[in-house]
């Protein structure tokens, strides 16, 4: 019998793709020049932050400028648009439009624009999330992990000044007592997937999601009850939701992260906000918090998650941050039986949404297909021949 030769197996750990991804990381007053830029045409003064700056830089871009709309809030965002298109028109490339809200047509834009990249080198993306939805995320870093070419992107990111606060006069008021004036949010649209993470789900298979809340329930009881799970589905079963709950170190919005986390308490034993629930409180291991600045942590956690359970329909729903929407759609690309899942507000409150134009951040991903394969190749095991020498 011919002997075995011997070997050592081991599995790609996580760290080794998170080593991989940059940290947020202020703007910067560089000089750059950029092949495309992707964003969003939105209501709010922030979208205006990086063009604005870009111009104040000189910086330009030397193909397509693509400018998602979306079908909320038309009036707000055209008013806007009359100070966004002179900032991006300013950069260089003549501005193209797409539907934000919809997966396929902002693939299409894409690929039209850079599907014929010859360059040598990786193509120079500047993706500004400042206006944009998670599925509008969600959808560009799809299609641009779907290129032929390898993208470089950089994700911007302009904060406002002021966010809205309803005062703490509303805040210490369960939130189904809120005045409508309050609310940033109202309406819930059609429930929808994302057809550029379609998953694999079974029939005989029971679902799980992992979802990352607002403080508006609407749209999550929506989602939840069109998956089967959670309160109003009749399959409750302990472990079906797992919640990544936002974290923040700033005590202007420490009220927020105490406002979702009590929206979900309620939720889930499915009182009404302004109930008493005897102490109730999500269980340990159905929830873990993550800072609202912290993409990679959220990467993190959805794919430990995903990956408990094997034998499962898994969904995610996100209506957490931007940034965290980053590390969602990393962790889905790499989970392809994953599907998104998610439902927009029939109108936000355009005049009290958010003030001002304040810092503004990047991330800079050298390779994003080559980071998109390594969360792909989590889990992966590795066999390597030992030479006994």
């Amino acid at each position: 019998m011919t002997p075995r030769k011997p070997f050592t197996v081991s599995r790609r750990g996580l760290q080794e793709a998170l080593s991989h991804l940059p940290m947020l990381s202020d703007f910067g007053d560089a000089q750059e020049t950029f092949d495309v830029y992707v964003g969003a045409s939105g209501f709010e003064e922030r979208v205006l932050g990086i063009p604005k700056h870009l111009g104040r830089l000189r910086s330009s871009v030397a193909g397509a400028v693509l400018l998602g709309r979306y079908k909320t809030n038309q009036a707000d965002n055209q008013r806007r648009e009359l100070e966004l298109i002179p900032a991006l028109d300013s950069l260089g490339g003549k501005t193209q439009f797409f539907d934000a809200d919809s997966p396929e047509d902002t693939r299409r834009a894409i690929v039209a624009a850079l599907g014929e990249y010859a360059g040598p080198a990786p193509i120079r993306t500047l993706f500004d999330i400042s206006g944009a939805s998670s599925t509008l995320i969600f959808s560009v870093i799809a299609a641009l992990t779907r290129l032929d070419t390898s993208v470089r992107l950089t994700i911007g990111y302009s904060c406002a000044v002021n966010y809205h606060d309803p005062g703490s006069e509303t805040q210490n008021r369960p939130m189904d007592q809120w005045p409508i004036s309050h609310l940033r949010e109202t309406g819930v649209s059609d429930v929808v997937t994302n057809e550029l993470y379609r998953g694999i789900h079974h029939d005989h298979l029971p679902g799980f999601v992992v979802a990352l809340p607002s403080m508006y329930t609407a749209r999550l009881q929506r989602c939840l009850s069109h998956l089967g799970v959670g309160p109003y589905s009749g399959a409750t079963g302990h472990g079906n939701v797992y919640w990544i709950l936002p974290m923040t170190t700033d005590e202007d919005h420490r009220w927020r992260q105490n406002a979702v986390r009590d929206a979900i308490t309620f939720l889930m034993f499915d009182a009404p906000v302004s109930a008493d629930i005897n102490g109730n409180d999500l269980a340990p291991d159905v929830h873990t918090y993550c800072d609202i600045w912290d993409y990679t942590s959220c990467l993190r956690h959805v794919i430990e998650q995903i990956d408990r359970q094997e034998g499962a329909n898994s969904s995610v729903i996100h209506m957490g941050t931007k940034i965290q929407a980053i590390g969602v759609a990393l962790a889905a690309l790499g989970r392809p039986e994953v599907s998104l899942v998610s439902a927009r507000p029939g109108s936000f409150a355009a005049q009290t949404y958010s003030d001002g134009i304040g810092s503004m951040h990047r991330i800079d991903i050298d390779n994003l297909q080559m980071v998109v394969r390594l969360v792909s190749e989590i889990g992966m095991l590795d066999v390597i021949s030992v030479d006994r020498g």
